[in-house]
């Protein structure tokens, strides 16, 4: 899109492919970054390893896979949170700083961690505040509930939906604060809320457009995972082959690393070149700040 264009139109089809854009445009930069998480992943997989591993009847539940690590759970958590931010703001610096020097390497800048700040306190905020939407809409419908308890199911779906719509609302009103804070190098406080103003809609197409990319991607990588976890087995129960099996599987090893970098690389660059597009645009489209008066004599 030309910047004509870009100053009177926020286009959801451009905002929804524009990481598309940066992977077709910087294909080794991507392989870097998928390299870097292979690398990564095949580190925390050693690890696992060699820390053993939980019984199989223990319950798969987070703080599970995390006790599957022991001691090293409080380094791998942290690493791979880091690599969550560098790709993060990795994706920003090539929509926003496209010509910034070594805007495709991986770094632990301000600008990582501003944005490690920033989730880590919306992850904060979210925990405390998350169910207030949910409770208000329980206040203010239980006269419902009281007056006609005959229409409680049908009064529980439309509270239900009204918290998901309200949720969500929030949501994308907030989804630029990660792009808004790495674009200011600060933490731009009066602006996070109305700076998507009057643009809800528009984000939140974009958005449905990504999860679509996403999908179809997540779609594709289960056939493909598929396909290399039939072959591992298939090599595992290979009684013969000797020299040739052993070769083969470890072939499949960094084979599922680059896998599993591609799985994590490819959605965050489309959720992020989405959001540093609309962060873009909706900048370009604000009015110019008017020009300072006269000074007084």
């Amino acid at each position: 899109m030309s910047t004509a264009e870009a100053m009177t139109r926020f286009s959801t089809v451009d905002a929804a492919l524009e990481g598309l854009r940066v992977m077709r445009r910087e294909p080794m930069a991507v392989l870097y970054w998928v390299g870097v998480w292979a690398v990564a992943l095949t580190a925390i997989a050693a690890i696992r390893l060699l820390t053993g591993s939980t019984p199989q009847h223990a319950p798969a539940t987070h703080l599970s896979v995390f006790q599957r690590y022991g001691p090293w759970a409080m380094v791998l958590a942290p690493a791979v949170l880091a690599l969550w931010v560098m790709t993060t703001a990795t994706v920003y610096r090539a929509v926003l700083r496209p010509g910034e020097h070594g805007w495709h390497l991986f770094k632990l800048g301000p600008d990582e961690a501003r944005i490690a700040i920033l989730s880590a306190a919306e992850t904060v905020l979210i925990a405390l505040l998350g169910g207030v939407p949910a409770y208000l809409l329980l206040v203010l419908l239980n006269p419902v509930f009281e007056l006609a308890p005959g229409f409680s199911r049908i009064t529980a779906i439309v509270g239900f939906v009204l918290t998901i719509l309200i949720d969500m609302w929030l949501a994308v009103r907030l989804s630029l604060a990660p792009a808004q804070t790495f674009y200011a190098r600060g933490f731009p406080f009066g602006d996070y809320w109305g700076f998507a103003r009057g643009h809800y809609w528009r984000l939140l197409a974009s958005y449905m457009l990504v999860a679509l990319e996403v999908l179809v991607f997540l779609s594709v990588s289960v056939i493909v995972g598929g396909s290399v976890t039939a072959v591992g087995a298939a090599l595992s129960s290979w009684q013969g082959g000797g020299l040739l099996r052993r070769a083969l599987l470890w072939l499949l090893v960094p084979t599922a690393a680059f896998l599993f970098g591609i799985f994590w690389v490819v959605p965050l660059t489309l959720v992020c070149g989405c959001q540093a597009y609309a962060l873009r645009i909706i900048i370009a489209m604000r009015p110019p700040a008017p020009a300072p008066g006269p000074a007084a004599a």
